[in-house]
């Protein structure tokens, strides 16, 4: 791993390393104490948790643990304020001399036996005894379930007051903007292109930090290992364990925050695989286009059956992404896979002030490296469907000259195999920055104001809409295609942008939308030809 690189480039003469020994689980932490005395190294031993022992009536001796080792051990707390200053002298007072390694038949259960005498079964059984109720073969996976349901719905109502606030400031800020600039095309510039996507980007802090916030106290507590252990089996099956879940599942509501949440994945693989799939999970912006086409083309089905169209479309989402995980652990990430091994922690209650700590550094990343991408992305389509390429005609809106225009005609000769003129082009260069941007755009093209507010009139006016020779423009042929372009389109910049972020790269981002784009054209055109052939 990274240490073991990090200590094989490092001179051993000349180098001190601290171990942190969690003493609730002395036994385990003293394996790797084991192997750091063999190498020969020096070496301090920092023993934590002290409080949680003490906490319980218990205690521990570390001039025995000194003494046995052969090398100094400070024991520290970290909610004490001096266990800094404690580390720091010990450090300083150490000599850098070569430790003397303990005899090869050191046992590390016996030894902490030893220092810790009967108290550390103890501290087990307690544990143990909220893991029958926790871990239970049959309410373990659905309280697993239902707690993270909770959680991860907590994150968004809590942050929908946060996220209306500044909704309600970019407002007023562009009002501000209008004011002093007039209606011209610096001020719509501003407003639609820079503050628009600095929105974006405010409106989804509070997400991300909430959900930081989330995560850190779930696993500070000790039972997001336990989730991970109770899902795995049922990864497994596609290459990924247990812990993926958590991010998967998030990516329902946003994959955003889902891409920042594989950090909890140790397996650089498996962390790698779920970011290139999450995309697919059926996200919360997907839906103002579902409703809009199902209202559009299917009104006059029953209620039943727009719910059941609705219902595929999600499980079909899971459904590409099992698949997609199969086929990149396979052919693209390859390589072994690890076995999930998991240090199981006694419950603990979680420390305010380092998950705060956290949640600051984690949005402080987010500003730095997602902001700026999204900031530009949106300028630039602003640029796209706001710059004109020729003079107006009559009563011709500016969108329909505009250089997304002229793109989207020019695919035309290609998307019209599934459906896709010019106008659903435009949308969907527009829904790039964002996917309900569609609904938006497809109700200026059509000259429907306001159709992000209501999508009743922009559905009917595209259910009326015909050509020249009377024939409907859009046929329910066209809507099923253009559902299952979404179900597996990659159409969000925010997400491109938190990709590269997370894997320092540009590869994986374009290999996301290669590969979705193809996909998702791909079944438009054979949903739209069966679709025209069963009709």
């Amino acid at each position: 791993g990274i240490a073991a690189r990090v200590l094989a480039d490092t001179p051993a003469d000349r180098t001190l390393l601290l171990q942190v020994l969690d003493v609730t689980q002395l036994a385990l932490g003293l394996r790797l104490t084991k192997e750091l005395l063999a190498q020969g190294r020096p070496l301090l031993v920092v023993a934590t948790q002290k409080d949680l022992l003490e906490e319980q009536g218990k205690s521990i001796d570390p001039k025995a643990l000194e003494r046995a080792l052969g090398v100094p051990v400070v024991l520290v707390s970290a909610r004490d304020a001096g266990a800094r200053a404690a580390v720091l002298a010990a450090v300083a007072a150490h000599p850098l001399t070569t430790c003397r390694a303990p005899a090869e038949a050191l046992e590390p259960a016996r030894l902490a036996r030893t220092v810790l005498g009967t108290s550390a079964r103890s501290v087990r059984t307690q544990t143990d005894r909220i893991d029958r109720f926790l871990l239970h073969p049959v309410l373990g996976p659905v309280l697993f379930l239902s707690i993270l349901t909770v959680a991860f719905a907590a994150v968004f109502l809590v942050a929908e007051p946060v996220t209306s606030t500044i909704d309600g400031l970019m407002e007023w800020l562009s009002v501000r903007v209008t004011s002093a600039l007039g209606d011209g095309l610096l001020a719509s510039f501003l407003n639609d292109g820079i503050l628009a996507g600095a929105g974006t980007v405010l409106i989804f802090m509070p997400q991300i930090v909430i959900l930081t916030v989330v995560l850190d106290l779930l696993e500070a507590s000790g039972y997001l290992a336990r989730g991970a252990f109770l899902i795995d089996r049922v990864l497994r099956a596609l290459g990924l364990s247990g812990r993926a879940f958590i991010p998967l599942l998030m990516g329902h509501a946003c994959a955003v925050p889902a891409i920042g949440a594989t950090r909890i994945l140790r397996d650089p693989r498996e962390r790698l695989t779920t970011m290139l799939v999450l995309p697919l999970m059926t996200c919360s912006a997907r839906i103002p286009t579902y409703g809009l086409l199902l209202a559009a083309f299917f009104g006059h089905r029953s209620a039943f059956f727009r719910a059941g169209v609705f219902v595929f479309l999600y499980f079909a989402g899971i459904a590409a992404g099992c698949i997609a995980a199969v086929v990149i652990q396979r052919g693209v990430v390859k390589g072994k896979s690890l076995p999930l091994v998991l240090e199981i922690p006694i419950y603990r209650a979680p420390q305010a002030r380092l998950v705060a700590r956290k949640a600051w550094r984690t949005a402080k990343r987010f500003l730095r490296d997602v902001g700026t991408v999204i900031v530009v992305a949106s300028a630039v389509l602003y640029v796209l469907l706001n710059v004109p390429v020729r003079a107006a005609r009559e009563g011709e809106p500016l969108i329909e000259r505009s250089v997304a225009a002229q793109i989207g005609k020019g695919l035309e000769p290609v998307t019209r195999q599934a459906g896709f003129d010019w106008r659903i082009n435009v949308g969907l260069i527009a829904s790039f920055g964002a996917r309900e941007l569609m609904v938006g755009t497809m109700g200026v093209i059509m000259g429907v104001e306001k159709a992000d507010d209501d999508p009743a009139p922009l559905a009917e006016r595209l259910h009326d809409a015909t050509r020249e020779d009377g024939t409907p423009l859009y046929s329910g042929a066209t809507a099923a295609a253009l559902l299952a372009f979404f179900v597996l389109a990659c159409q969000c910049m925010s997400t491109v942008a938190a990709l590269r972020r997370e894997t320092k790269s540009l590869k994986w981002p374009l290999f996301v939308l290669g590969y979705t784009y193809v996909a998702a054209f791909v079944a438009a055109v054979v949903t739209y030809r069966l679709t025209l052939l069963l009709s």
